[in-house]
């Protein structure tokens, strides 16, 4: 599965305004989330020079009010000069502590930590994430996943349009990971 991303900071824009766009065009609140990821860094490799990712999130639904979910994933390098598209597999961790002793075990060690509020809107295949994150500021994510390289190009073209309908400019756009954003602006 590939994930289509693109990343906007939404540094002169009020996030409240972006929304009201979004909704105007057909989104509709999904849900509203705390995340917290721990990324951590390779044993035989460093993640930072290769572009890949493994992260542990904690995930809760403010909305719901229910106790965090635990997922891990791991993102693969960029895969184009434009998106922020990457292979990605991701699974549920029953036991977040007793996930982190065995990646510890394994010889991958904690990095850094992001953490964010994410309001999440849905239309169609795409998914349009408000995010606020600490220490960093406000971010548009426009999101979605496609299963084969032809299908890449067609949805870059759509999210692109759908960042111009929001009238968010395009230099506004960044591949940096929330993790790079961070560990760049240290």
């Amino acid at each position: 599965m590939l994930e289509v991303e693109l990343k906007a900071s939404l540094e002169g824009f009020s996030p409240e305004e972006i929304q009201k766009k979004a909704q105007d065009i057909g989104f509709r609140m999904k849900n509203e989330l705390r995340e917290i990821d721990m990324y951590f860094n390779g044993n035989d490799r460093d993640f930072r020079v290769t572009d890949e990712a493994l992260r542990l999130r904690s995930c809760q639904d403010l909305t719901k009010g229910t106790p965090a979910q635990v997922l891990i994933t791991y993102k693969g390098a960029k895969q184009d000069s434009v998106s922020s598209t990457r292979t990605e597999y991701e699974t549920r961790v029953e036991d977040q502590t007793v996930m982190q002793k065995l990646l510890g075990a394994l010889g991958y060690r904690p990095m850094y930590t992001v953490d964010k509020t994410r309001k999440e809107f849905s239309f169609g295949q795409t998914t349009l994430c408000l995010d606020t994150v600490e220490n960093l500021g406000c971010y548009l994510e426009l999101e979605m996943l496609v299963e084969s390289e032809t299908q890449r190009e067609v949805s870059i073209q759509t999210l692109l349009q759908l960042l111009d309908s929001l009238q968010i400019p395009r230099d506004h756009l960044t591949r940096k990971s929330y993790l790079e954003l961070i560990y760049f602006n240290r």
